[in-house]
């Protein structure tokens, strides 16, 4: 494991297979409020930008999984982001 430091000072420890530090393959900026449903979804509001890890096929799941702040879950819908 490493530490890492947040925008604050903080000290994080971070596993290194811990997705926070998958990189990004897109990043997606919110249209529609969400508020999390389950514990592995983030909630975000309307014009925050979620950094996208993961976009399985539309034919497997309308869900793409992502970075919202240092935390990471499904994260956003196809329909909620441009």
């Amino acid at each position: 494991s490493l530490f890492q430091i947040d925008n604050k000072g903080n000290h994080l420890l971070v596993h290194e297979e811990s997705s926070i530090n998958v990189p990004a393959i897109a990043a997606a900026h919110v249209i529609k409020r969400y508020i999390a449903q389950a514990a592995d979804e983030l909630s975000f509001e309307v014009g925050d930008i979620v950094s996208v890890i993961d976009m399985p096929p539309k034919e497997l799941t309308t869900w793409w999984r992502g970075k919202h702040g240092f935390q990471v879950g499904i994260s956003i819908r196809r329909e909620s982001a441009t």
